[in-house]
């Protein structure tokens, strides 16, 4: 037999089960559109990390900027060291080129730190692969530029 009762006129109602699921059917499972609101950032705690691809794509530019500027150091060093007479460049000029070179390698990751931060509040599922990578630069590019300035800056003052 149904668990429809009958009307008389040979239609059937359908019946809504008046309790809810029971433990022999599963747990309840809240359907995908339905937003839950039992605790703070529950919302934001549901759905996809967003954001990989263009993690990956700003830590490749970030590694492409440290080379660059290491690029440009050398363009400095060597413009200092072996270019012709009349146009080498002075301590003072290598240091400063030697800080461009540095501006650029140390100055993108803190950008990006930053930005992916206010990306980060907004949007808690963002991915972090961005901050690691800018992590990993900083990582690479401050000892090696503290070094290479340090030594330059030494090399000025001392007027040789």
């Amino acid at each position: 037999m149904s668990d429809e009762p009958n009307t008389g006129d040979g239609m059937r109602l359908p019946v809504e089960p008046t309790s809810g699921p029971s433990s022999a059917t599963g747990p309840a499972v809240p359907d995908a559109g339905s937003v839950s609101v039992a605790g703070t950032g529950a919302a934001d705690q549901d759905g996809p990390v967003t954001g990989r691809a263009s993690g990956v794509g700003i830590t490749l530019l970030l590694f492409g900027l440290l080379v660059a500027s290491w690029f440009v150091q050398l363009s400095f060093a060597l413009q200092g060291e072996f270019g012709p007479s009349e146009d080498r460049l002075s301590g003072g000029g290598m240091l400063g080129g030697f800080m461009l070179g540095a501006a650029i390698a140390i100055g993108s990751p803190i950008v990006v730190l930053i930005l992916q931060a206010r990306v980060h509040k907004r949007t808690p599922r963002h991915s972090i692969i961005a901050v690691i990578g800018a992590v990993v630069v900083l990582i690479i590019a401050v000892p090696m530029n503290a070094i290479v300035v340090g030594l330059q800056a030494v090399s000025v003052i001392s007027g040789s």
